[in-house]
């Protein structure tokens, strides 16, 4: 067996065979293989069609190059994936919800972005002395059995997926299905998950622009999940108006935990709740969404989520007194804030009609912060506050978004691009935009 006849077989859009998948993951495992061929590999995956028994062994090579979590039959290990979005920071205050309200194990390992304005860790980054990526196997394992919760980044967890990914990302191969399936699961199957939601985001600010194109997708993903003995449903959700009113990483800790203290927006509240609702019917927990949902409600409601969030903080390397004055005191004097703060106001009056969260997240991501080459460094401080909602009536020249900023000087594009981010028409629309799109649930198919 040889990695070169094992490409040529896939070229020909011929199956390969557990053995040869296997031969080529160890391969990457072992760095015994050239880079010309992994991407040679990666784009006959991306040119022919990859079948679940091929995703079902392409992930579970991935899952068993590196160290597996287990916490044993009797821990009910639960945990969420977002597709991503502008202002998506629902696993910040999801987490510590969940785990007020049952006695979960939840594995978080997410990571830092390359585009948009951050990922959840960049997020949790701008919090001084968070650690993410200090933690060997072994002491995951002691925090999920001890504290029940962390969000983390791994290199040890499915270590191969990261060099897979690195490589499509530099050969055009990253936009194929099976190929996202199999990345994403493996780092959950890795972490020890069985319980999973798929929050899968649809609209113009993300990867699926179409409800029909979306469901497609997450059908397929929960057939690899199950494949690799994960119970998982998927719930659509809107991406097209940023999540909340913060974009930016120190705003959207900011945000997350006004969350936790029940003064969040409706619709990040209204996202934490339907996820944690369904994993907690999926885990018998609750017999219905309804009663899953009022229970995650009253975790972010009563502060008891809030109390998590800031003993997990602690756990991951915060000072006391630091977690402390962030969720009970003034955020802004822990987190690294702009210097400077632009007024984008309006350039007519009428009603909001649509706010196109790309646009903003493009503006965030020029002023750094997000990514636009891996290793950049973010700056935390960057972001923008949203002053109104769609459907909300404006005046001509009122205040509509503040930017944060730390430039001497702000290039007038990204203002001008700010101000068209919001579309405002003289009448109101009568177009009613749920967050909550659908849910996919094939455990009886």
């Amino acid at each position: 067996m040889n990695i070169v006849s094992i490409i040529k077989k896939k070229a020909l859009k011929q199956e390969l065979t557990e053995e040869e998948i296997k031969y080529f993951v160890d391969c990457v495992v072992k760095n015994a293989i050239d880079q010309c061929q992994i991407g040679a590999m990666l784009m006959a995956f991306f040119l022919n069609d990859i079948n679940n028994t091929e995703v079902r062994v392409i992930t579970k090579a991935v899952v068993e190059s590196g160290f597996i979590l287990d916490y044993g039959p009797s821990k009910i290990v639960v945990d969420k994936h977002s597709t991503g979005g502008v202002g998506d920071k629902v696993s910040i205050p999801l987490v510590p919800a969940l785990k007020a309200v049952a006695d979960f194990v939840i594995p978080m390992v997410s990571g830092r972005a390359l585009d948009f304005t951050g990922g959840t860790l960049d997020k949790l980054e701008s919090i001084p002395g968070y650690s993410a990526f200090s933690y060997e196997p072994a002491k995951l394992l002691e925090m999920g059995n001890e504290f029940g919760c962390f969000i983390v980044g791994s290199d040890d967890l499915a270590p191969v997926d990261s060099v897979l990914y690195k490589a499509r990302d530099v050969t055009a191969t990253v936009d194929n299905d099976k190929l996202i399936i199999s990345s994403i699961i493996s780092k959950k199957a890795a972490a020890g998950v069985k319980y999973l939601i798929l929050d899968l985001k649809v609209g113009n600010a993300s990867f699926f622009t179409s409800i029909e194109r979306a469901k497609q997708f997450g059908e397929q993903f929960i057939n690899v999940a199950k494949l690799m003995g994960i119970n998982c449903r998927v719930l659509l959700t809107r991406m097209s108006a940023p999540i909340g009113k913060y974009v930016g990483n120190s705003l959207e800790i900011i945000e997350s935990i006004d969350c936790l203290k029940g003064k969040g927006p409706s619709d990040l509240q209204t996202i934490i709740e339907h996820i944690g609702s369904h994993l907690l019917q999926m885990t018998k927990k609750t017999d219905s969404l309804k009663q899953g949902r009022k229970i995650i409600a009253d975790a972010l409601n009563n502060g008891t989520g809030l109390q998590i969030f800031k003993k997990m903080l602690v756990v991951q390397g915060i000072y006391d007194s630091v977690a402390e004055e962030l969720c009970y005191g003034d955020p802004t004097s822990i987190l690294p804030m702009a210097k400077n703060i632009k007024e984008i106001k309006s350039l007519t009056a009428g009603y909001v009609k649509s706010i196109d969260g790309m646009a903003i997240a493009k503006v965030c991501n020029v002023l750094g912060a997000g990514r636009q080459f891996s290793g950049q460094k973010i700056d935390p401080g960057v972001g923008v506050h949203l002053l109104v909602s769609e459907g909300d009536y404006v005046d001509l020249g009122k205040v509509i978004l503040n930017l944060h900023h730390n430039n001497t000087s702000l290039n007038e594009k990204l203002v001008e691009d700010l101000q068209k981010s919001i579309e405002i028409l003289e009448k109101p629309s009568l177009e009613v935009n749920d967050i909550i799109l659908d849910y996919i649930d094939l455990a009886d198919g």
